[in-house]
């Protein structure tokens, strides 16, 4: 097949929807297929892959990395034509997403959609909330999925949300999954893992908790930092690591020096991709309180590291997090305080919770999802145009 897909965000960019999106390009050609990328230029940055077609862009701004892109239809339909493209499938909602539409629609293929993101969870970008309501939201992006042959949710929770907006539009579940070999391409090494210790301050009998994600308002990261302060303080030679950058990083800085815990909070800022397992080898449970979620990548890396999983229940991490096998869901901010305390106090559990962890990560390989995928685009290619109905099931592709 000849795929083309289309996102606001990619190389050099790094995060879940860029892993996401290269590792599928990459997987499909492993197995023969040719994959076109159209995506925002970045700014200094030049491709070596002649397969990635770059639009003028500017930052969207929403608290995120992705851009919005400014495009001419007539020559990227042009080049799509030459290219002879089969389906186009579309990484975002905006304005490549719209350009990927339109394309569809004039060269009379398929166009299927992957959600990433709870748009309506990021309107407080937007005049601080005071402009655009969830309500509002909600019917602007009915309006930019319509037409839409297919959607990819790559959890219940997004399967659920999607159905609601859009009933008449095919809605497969599809996890997301992660190249394990090359999220750690070297075992961990004891010299790496006390250069880490030595750069952050932390002791061997240290017990560390871990947050990988934009630090923003909309993953209630303040919300977690309250929760993880009372677990400092009624428990011994606990650190709290805060991993990533965000529009909230500066304020919860000072709130930590404010609270005396600049030994026993740290924030790392912005880590390249490629470091982050280390990260997580260091630590003993991954936990969040973030409700905006569709299908973390970062909870799955978690658990590939083999860390227990401590979150607010959310159908985004039914699949990702077992109660009481590999970790806890709760159902309040304190019970995330309570439970940490609970785990971190009981070693038996903790090994427990942490060898089920990998074993619930090896349900989430990039190998499957690139497979689930190629075979969605496949049926979708057959039934198009008059036949998508047959897809408006609760099947999950397999």
């Amino acid at each position: 097949m000849n795929i083309a897909l289309f996102t606001d965000c990619y190389l050099p960019i790094k995060n879940g929807v860029v892993t996401s999106v290269m590792q599928l390009k990459e997987g499909l050609e492993s197995k023969g297929h040719n994959v076109i990328v159209i995506a925002p230029e970045v700014p200094n940055y030049i491709d070596k892959d002649k397969n990635i077609y770059r639009l003028p862009s500017v930052k969207l701004g929403l608290g995120t990395e992705q851009r919005f892109a400014f495009y001419h239809q007539g020559p990227i339909n042009r080049f799509l034509k030459k290219k002879n493209i089969d389906i186009v499938h579309s990484h975002t909602e905006f304005s490549i997403g719209q350009c990927g539409k339109k394309a569809a629609k004039k060269l009379k293929i398929p166009i299927i959609h992957t959600t990433h993101t709870m748009w309506e969870d990021y309107t407080h970008y937007i005049f601080n909330g005071k402009l655009l309501t969830k309500s509002m939201s909600r019917k602007i992006l009915i309006n930019l999925l319509k037409n839409i042959n297919c959607i990819i949710a790559p959890s219940i929770k997004a399967k659920k949300y999607y159905q609601q907006l859009l009933p008449n539009t095919p809605i497969q579940i599809i996890h997301n999954g992660i190249d394990q070999q090359n999220f750690i391409p070297t075992p961990v090494k004891k010299s790496e893992i006390n250069q880490l210790r030595k750069e952050f301050d932390l002791k061997k009998n240290d017990k560390i908790l871990i947050f990988v994600g934009r630090i923003g308002k909309e993953k209630r990261v303040n919300e977690l930092f309250d929760a993880v302060v009372p677990v400092i303080k009624k428990t011994q030679n606990t650190k709290m690591i805060f991993v990533g950058e965000g529009p909230i990083l500066k304020d919860l800085i000072k709130k930590k020096t404010e609270l005396h815990l600049n030994k026993d909070i740290i924030f790392t800022g912005f880590v390249n991709w490629e470091l982050i397992y280390r990260l997580y080898y260091i630590s003993n449970i991954f936990i969040t309180t973030s409700l905006s979620e569709v299908h973390p990548m970062t909870m799955i890396e978690a658990c590939i590291c083999k860390l227990p999983i401590i979150a607010r229940r959310d159908d985004s991490y039914l699949d990702l997090v077992q109660n009481g096998k590999n970790g806890y869901l709760v159902d309040s901010d304190s019970e995330l305080t309570d439970r940490i305390i609970e785990l971190l106090n009981n070693c038996k559990k903790l090994e427990e919770f942490s060898e089920n962890s990998y074993y619930i990560s090896q349900s989430f390989k990039a190998e499957s999802h690139v497979n689930k995928v190629e075979n969605l685009y496949k049926k979708v290619i057959n039934l198009y145009p008059d036949k998508l109905n047959l897809l408006l099931d609760n099947v999950f592709i397999s």
